[in-house]
């Protein structure tokens, strides 16, 4: 009993689990399965401690094997958990709203208008909206989200996957370069609709969209539906949907120089404010590497 009240005490920042050993850690996820805060700062102290490592050699082994969950949802409760940290949040699903927020302050800003306006009865659908409205500014920075990739970034994609199954976030001007053989608009809402194949994804920058896409984007290949996937960002390094689609990556390119993407009328629409990143997910990453090094470094 001693022990479990050690680990069930800690501090606000859940810091003083990592201290404990992997099997304490365990016993706080199997017991909780009682509450998603304490089950995913237990996850986070395993991942960050390198901990699943005992046994497994990843740590989406280690969620898979020992717990039957996806990378995914391992990474939601780690999420969420983080969230509750910062404000006092009564469940899971409202803390899965705040997570694409991408700093502290935002998150007790937000959280504050929402009590203020809503007093004890804010549900997670008063969060989505909030979060949209805070995050409603196109990271490309021009008010504008329709940017199209140049003709040799999707050669090369195609490339090394031997072809483009699905771009789900595209637009039938786009398709005279990527022709892949299926794509979604943005009528077609292509997170609401399954992802198969060989995936082509530079998605809308806008937030939270971008957010949603990368989250579907790790689902679907965590899921296996989705079997390789380029997929093509700003660099934002700093941002919570970055490290999300990192998680599970096979490797990045990180561009030399900026990318000059093509407008939605087939202009030259300049180059953005930031460098920008190519994820690959797949099986065939010295094929990437070897391909994609021409536009930068790869990790």
């Amino acid at each position: 009993m001693t022990e479990q009240l050690a680990l069930t005490a800690t501090p606000s920042n859940g810091r003083g689990l990592f201290d404990a050993s992997l099997s304490e850690l365990e016993a706080v996820i199997e017991r909780g399965l009682e509450t998603f805060v304490e089950v995913g700062l237990a996850l986070l102290a395993i991942r960050d401690g390198k901990k699943y490592r005992e046994n497994y050699s990843t740590f989406d082994d280690y969620c898979r094997e020992r717990w039957g969950w996806s990378r995914q949802r391992g990474y939601q409760l780690m999420d969420a958990a983080k969230m509750s940290t910062i404000v006092d949040i009564e469940n899971e699903a409202q803390a899965r709203e705040l997570a694409p927020l991408q700093d502290e302050a935002e998150v007790v800003e937000v959280w504050r208008e929402l009590k203020e306006e809503h007093g004890d009865k804010v549900v997670a659908a008063d969060i989505r909206a909030a979060v949209e409205r805070r995050m409603a500014h196109v990271g490309q920075n021009t008010g504008e989200s329709e940017w199209y990739t140049p003709a040799e970034y999707i050669a090369s994609a195609a490339r090394v996957m031997g072809g483009i199954d699905l771009d789900p976030a595209s637009h039938p001007a786009a398709q005279e370069t990527i022709r892949a053989d299926r794509f979604f608009t943005l009528t077609d809402d292509g997170l609401s609709q399954a992802w198969e194949g060989r995936i082509w994804l530079n998605p809308p920058y806008a937030q939270p969209t971008i957010w949603h896409f990368v989250e579907k984007l790790v689902a679907e290949l965590s899921s296996g539906n989705a079997t390789e996937a380029i997929l093509l960002t700003h660099n934002y390094t700093d941002t919570t949907w970055f490290h999300h689609a990192e998680s599970i990556a096979a490797a990045i390119c990180f561009t030399r120089g900026r990318i000059r993407f093509i407008d939605a009328d087939g202009e030259d629409g300049g180059a953005p404010t930031q460098g920008q990143a190519f994820f690959y997910y797949g099986e065939t990453d010295a094929e990437f590497r070897s391909v994609f090094s021409d536009f930068g470094f790869i990790r």
